[in-house]
């Protein structure tokens, strides 16, 4: 019997998973154990040595970065979002070298050299973490997602609008009826009025059908956007509007505009219900997307901080050419931090609807690019490691207060809570914005105390540190301005 594996239909979300699974296969790889055997020698004799595994691991690597090429083409026509990710994906593991250090990993086991192959396994495991982040980002999802709420936000304020405009007419419209039956026979201004109103009726007839038309293209769902329905009714009444004022019969006009009124008004509450739909996924997309970051940059930047504190202990002096490669190694990472938090920052500027977190992100970004220059120099100093500690604490902070925001979405999703009202559904609540202002304050404070008690007068780099304070000062007096004014 003929067999169906050669053409497996998997969703694409499974394909991309068992991707994820094979980048995680090395973790469990490189600490692989045997069972237990009666013979301990004979099972010795039969484990594969730690070259063989890694080759095995190479090997396993090579067949996935050939499947995710295919897989990205596959993907191209149907689901683009994806394809992109993966070829982003591909193209971080060419830039990092993912498969050359795979070999080079083989051939420091081959020739037994295990301490400089376990810590190039961690620095690799390092890069295939951020590697199952980028796979996993939610930040397609993220623009998709804001792309959508913001066609929602047009149609809405055309509709609004429209509905305007049809409110001025019927009210012109209520006008001239008064006045033909006041009187016994049409006038010719009154003749003139109607002629007017006609043009304005089917003016926005034709807007609401553009509207429709608009609204009835299918939208990544298949469907149509909410509301159409109302607006292709709307525009039928008022077509029959604008025939009775040709026909000179004001009082039949009226009825169908008050009744293409009551439709832009449905129409208006239908976007209205799918706006908070997609304003409740956008937020919810965009924390995932920012605690995936949060979470990475946490990880590397205690690593490059743990870095730091054992080489300052060695003392430059005493550093191996090792040392000096963990050190370039620890500055490249920490380049890669840096670029990280400036793609945050733009998640944040944006959504839009914090204050106070896109500013600290900002200052944040200028202390890792700080860090990296000082490490650039093989600076692993105190004061190094003060910058690394504060941008460790802030990540740390704004980490907790985004897992405390999503734990906080989900327990008033499952009581069936709901966003109320016109605005944009808040990020973080300003309360916790509050505290980062705060513990930022604070640790402002500290640095000014520790430069000002020096006893001898400010070097040129102490000098900028000082500069650099007092600017962020200003910044954040001002930010706490505004958290006033939005209160």
């Amino acid at each position: 019997m003929r067999s169906n594996r050669q053409n497996p239909k998997l969703p694409p979300s499974v394909l991309i998973g068992l991707i994820i699974a094979l980048w995680a296969a090395p973790h469990s790889a490189w600490g692989q154990t045997s069972p237990d055997a009666e013979n301990e020698a004979e099972v010795k004799a039969s484990r594969p040595s730690l070259s063989e595994r890694q080759r095995v691991v190479r090997d396993r690597v090579q067949r996935l970065e050939s499947s995710m090429l295919k897989l990205s083409r596959l993907l191209a026509e149907r689901e683009p979002e994806k394809a992109e990710r993966l070829r982003d994906a591909l193209k971080y593991a060419g830039s990092r070298r993912i498969k050359a250090r795979f070999e080079e990993l083989t051939e420091l086991l081959e020739t037994d050299r295990l301490s400089e192959a376990d810590r190039q396994q961690e620095l690799l495991l390092a890069d295939l973490d951020a590697l199952l982040v980028l796979l996993t980002s939610s930040l397609n999802e993220v623009e998709r997602r804001r792309a959508e709420r913001q066609r929602l936000e047009a149609l809405k304020r055309t509709i609004r609008t429209l509905l305007d405009e049809q409110t001025q007419i019927l009210y012109r419209t209520q006008h001239v009826e008064q006045q033909v039956e006041q009187a016994d026979d049409v006038s010719k201004d009154v003749a003139e009025m109607l002629r007017q109103l006609e043009r304005l009726q089917r003016d926005a007839q034709h807007q609401a059908d553009e509207l429709q038309r608009d609204m009835q293209k299918p939208d990544r769902r298949k469907r149509a956007t909410p509301g159409s329905p109302q607006i292709g009714r709307a525009a039928e009444n008022m077509q029959r509007a604008a025939d009775a004022l040709g026909e000179s019969q004001p009082g039949e006009a009226k009825q169908e505009q008050q009744d293409a009124l009551e439709q832009l008004r449905q129409a208006l509450d239908e976007l209205d219900d799918a706006l908070r739909q997609v304003r409740r996924e956008e937020s919810e997309e965009t924390l995932a997307a920012l605690e995936a970051r949060l979470r990475s940059m946490l990880t590397r930047e205690q690593r490059v901080y743990a870095a730091a504190v054992a080489l300052d202990e060695k003392g430059v002096d005493n550093w191996t050419r090792v040392d000096r490669l963990h050190l370039a190694e620890s500055a490249e990472t920490q380049h890669g931090v840096h670029d990280d938090c400036r793609g945050t920052l733009r998640i944040l500027v944006d959504e839009g609807t914090t204050v106070i977190v896109p500013e600290l992100m900002r200052q944040m970004a200028a202390d890792m690019a700080d860090v990296a220059t000082r490490l650039d120099r093989s600076d692993t100093s105190p004061a190094t490691r003060r910058v690394l500690a504060d941008i460790i604490a802030l990540l740390e902070e704004i980490l907790n207060a985004v897992e405390r925001k999503r734990e906080e979405d989900a327990r008033l999703e499952q009581q069936g809570g709901q966003q109320s009202g016109d605005r944009p559904r808040a990020l973080l609540p300003g309360s916790a914005e509050l505290k980062l202002l705060r513990s930022s304050q604070q640790r402002l404070n500290e640095r000014t105390l520790e430069l000002a008690v020096l006893p001898d007068a400010l070097d040129g780099d102490q000098a900028r540190t000082m500069q650099r304070l007092s600017q962020r000062q200003r910044r954040l007096a001002e930010l706490a301005r505004r958290m006033n004014e939005r209160k």
